[in-house]
This record gives structure tokens, sequence and C-alpha cells, in this order.
């Protein structure tokens, strides 16, 4: 996890550049590992990973295949994604895209709700489904911190059967 100034909050950190990375809200984790069964978290480190098995930053997820990193692999199996949410962040979705069509993975991602990007226009739109987070998550610090979100966010779901258009829904706590 990138180092950030202590406390007091500084929310203009959370998504510049400077600090891409922030841990998953748990409620919003919990409701969905209870539907999917993740068994990796593609973009984790040891601090803030959901699920015993995850891609670390050195082991880069845009470059290890996904399906390697489960102890078996079974059709269908579940993938966590909450990638750094900087400019890279195209990289990371398109990955998680054609990684569910290669290795026959359910996706799941915690994006920015940023519909006027390419990434979005080129990825999302082939999800299965797109569901809106109603209201602002608040992102959590390694110090157990919290701060909300300065974007809208979304879940978008990758299957290896569908490629979009998305199911459009909304997700609130």
């Amino acid at each position: 996890m990138s180092q950030i100034a202590p406390s007091p909050w500084n929310q203009s950190q959370l998504f510049s550049s400077a600090s891409v990375e922030w841990g998953t809200p748990e409620w919003i984790f919990d409701r969905l590992d209870d539907e999917f069964v993740f068994q990796l978290d593609a973009c984790a480190g040891e601090h803030n990973t959901k699920v015993d098995h995850w891609i670390s930053p050195a082991d880069d997820a845009l470059e290890v295949e996904w399906g390697s990193c489960l102890d078996r692999q079974e059709p269908n199996a579940a993938v966590w994604m909450n990638p750094p949410w900087g400019r890279g962040i195209g990289r990371f979705v398109e990955r998680a895209y054609r990684q569910s069509k290669e290795h026959r993975l359910v996706v799941v991602c915690l994006l920015p709700a940023s519909t006027d990007t390419r990434w979005w226009h080129d990825y999302v739109m082939l999800a299965s489904e797109v569901r809106f987070v109603r209201g602002r998550l608040h992102f959590v610090r390694d110090d157990g911190h919290t701060g909300p979100c300065t974007k809208g966010c979304a879940v978008i779901v990758f299957t290896p059967w569908s490629s979009g258009p998305p199911a459009f829904s909304s997700l609130e706590r």
C-alpha cells in the first residue's frame, strides 16, 4: 500500500495519482463474497487481502495468469478486484475482462463509475452486470482510517459466458 500522511484525513489524496491504493469497505466485500464466494483477490497485499489467495503488487496482476494463482482451477471460479484507481486503471479493467474469458473466471471489480472514459466504453460495456453503488463509499487505509470516495462507484461483473451489453442495477448498503 502507498504511504500517506498520517491523520487527520487528507481527502485530496484519495484517488489522486499520489495515492491510488485503498482498502475495500468491508460491507461491500462481504455482501459480494456471500454471492460469489471469491477464491482470489487480484490486486492485494498481505495487509489488505480479502481472501486466502491474492496477487501482490510484486507479482503484478497485469502479468501473472490469474488462473495459475488458484489451488485448483474450477470453471467460473470467482475473483475479486479492487485495482489501483490511478491513471493506469484501464489496463486492470482490460486485464479483468481478458482473464475472465481466457481462464473461465467470474471477475467482480470495484471501480470508479467513470462512464466518460475509454476503458469504460471498451471493457465495462462488455460486462455481464454493472451495479452502481448508491451513495459514497468510505475506503480504508492500512492504519484503519477511512475517508469518503470523491467519485461514484460501480461493481462490474465479467463472466466468461457474456460479452455485454451489461444489465444495470443499483447496490446500496
